[in-house]
């Protein structure tokens, strides 16, 4: 249970660097639960590749939207420690055109810009019960 309110936590931090000052409204999409806790796994479809961390799970999914704004957040873990998840997160994502973020700048988040400038990407990665956590939020500007 703890395990699931900070990592509801973290991604409400997300969710609010993301998308301004305001409350976030969940989608219609509600937040499934971690595997094991007798949900099916989830669904990654809408997710792209290039974010798709090898051998990763997604243990929830939540869609954010501000008057402005709107975006998903993710929660994968994986069996792979932080420092070499990042190093692929930082690779994968500049190789797909993403730059990073000049208004960014927060401690211990790596944040980017597509080319267009038209979404962000802001992600936590760290260590939680043996396992890294893969903490982010895409949105469209």
């Amino acid at each position: 249970m703890r395990t699931r309110t900070r990592s509801m936590s973290v991604l409400a931090l997300l969710a609010v660097a993301m998308l301004g000052s305001g409350c976030g409204k969940p989608g219609e999409k509600p937040v499934a639960p971690a595997p094991g806790a007798g949900a099916a796994a989830v669904d990654i479809s809408l997710l792209p590749e290039f974010l798709r961390y090898p051998g990763a799970t997604a243990t929830e999914r939540m869609e954010i939207s501000v008057e402005d704004s709107k975006g998903t957040s993710w929660l994968l873990v994986s069996t792979d420690p932080p420092d070499k998840v990042s190093e692929w997160y930082v690779t994968s994502v500049e190789k797909n055109g993403w730059v990073k973020d000049p208004a960014g700048g927060k401690v211990g988040m790596l944040e980017w810009v597509n080319a267009g400038n038209t979404e962000t990407l802001k992600m936590l990665i760290f260590e939680q019960d043996g396992r890294t956590s893969i903490s982010f939020t895409q949105a469209l500007k």
